[in-house]
C-alpha cells in the first residue's frame, strides 16, 4: 500500500514534540492512520508504534481534494501536541511553537520579576569562582581576567540554555529535584559551575497543553532520565513529581496556570 505524505497545522510528534506529516494512503479512508516525524526519522500508527520507511507517490487531484475534506473533520484526539513541551497556540498563524517566555514576558504575564538572576556555589568567599585559587587585593570574583573569561563563556555565552529556564536551574542550585543527581559542570579545576551538563531539562507540573504556565512554580529542575521516565510512566518517579505538583497546587494554583 502507497501513502502520500500531507501536513496538518498542529500535529505534533507524541515523542519527540517536534511537527509531524499525516500519511494516507491510496485507498479511500475516514481517517488517517499514519504520521511521519522528520526529526525521530520514525513513521508511526497511532497507538501502534514505529513503521518502516516507504516510498511517497503524490495522489491524483481527486484524491487530495477528499483528503483536505477529511482533514477538516479530524477530532482533536489526532492532533497530536507532546505534553509537558512549551508548546504555545499562536493566535495569528493558529499553530503551535515551541518556545520559553521571555523575562520581559515572564513579568508582564505575572506581574512580577523572576529571580535567580546570579549564583554562587563557592562556600569560601576569599577564592576565585573559576580555579579556586585565593584572591587577592581587591579582587571579589576571579583571580584574573582569564578565569573570568572562562566562567562568562561557560555560564553565559556558551551554556545552550535559555534564560528561564537558566534561572530555575539556579533556582535549584543544577541539581535534581527527584533524585538529587548534580546537573551542573564540574571544570578541570574540580570546581563546581552553574552550567548545565547537558543531563539538565526543566519539567512543568501542569503542562502547557493543559494551560500550564512558566511560571517559577510550575517548574521543575530534573535530569533527563528523570524526565524520560516520568513520561513514560515509571511508576516511582511518577509518584515523586505528582508529590511535589500537589504541595505546589496548594500554594500556587493561582500562578501555575495560564490565565485567559
Amino acid at each position: 500500500m502507497n501513502y502520500h505524505r500531507f501536513k496538518l497545522p498542529g500535529a505534533y510528534c507524541p515523542k519527540c514534540s517536534r511537527k509531524v506529516e499525516l500519511l494516507f494512503s491510496e485507498e479511500t479512508s475516514a481517517l488517517p492512520q499514519f504520521y511521519i516525524c522528520f526529526k525521530c526519522k520514525t513513521i508511526g500508527q497511532f497507538g501502534l508504534g514505529e513503521l518502516s520507511a516507504n516510498e511517497f507517490p503524490a495522489f491524483s487531484t481527486e484524491r487530495k481534494k477528499e483528503i483536505k475534506e477529511i482533514i477538516e473533520e479530524i477530532p482533536d484526539k489526532y492532533k497530536y501536541k507532546a505534553q509537558g513541551s512549551q508548546l504555545r497556540l499562536e493566535e495569528k498563524s493558529d499553530t503551535y511553537t515551541r518556545r520559553w517566555l521571555s523575562l520581559y514576558e515572564y513579568e508582564k504575564a505575572f506581574g512580577e520579576e523572576l529571580g535567580f538572576e546570579t549564583i554562587d556555589f563557592r562556600e569560601d568567599k576569599r577564592l576565585c569562582k573559576w580555579c579556586n585559587q585565593p584572591l587577592e587585593g581587591r579582587r571579589r570574583s576571579f583571580c584574573s581576567d582569564g578565569c573570568s573569561r572562562n566562567y562568562g563563556k561557560a555560564t553565559f555565552f556558551k551554556r545552550g540554555i535559555s534564560t528561564l529556564p537558566y534561572r530555575i536551574a539556579s533556582r535549584d542550585r543544577f541539581y535534581c529535584r527527584i533524585t538529587g543527581e548534580d546537573l551542573a559542570i564540574t571544570n578541570r579545576f574540580g570546581v563546581r559551575i552553574p552550567a548545565s551538563n547537558q543531563q539538565l531539562e526543566i519539567h512543568h507540573l501542569i503542562f502547557v497543553s493543559n494551560g500550564g504556565s512558566d511560571h517559577e512554580t510550575n517548574l521543575l529542575t530534573v535530569s533527563k532520565q528523570v524526565h524520560k521516565e516520568y513520561h513514560k510512566g515509571e511508576i516511582n518517579t511518577v509518584q515523586a513529581v505528582e508529590k511535589i505538583k500537589a504541595e505546589q497546587l496548594l500554594r500556587h494554583s493561582d500562578k501555575m496556570y495560564t490565565k485567559k
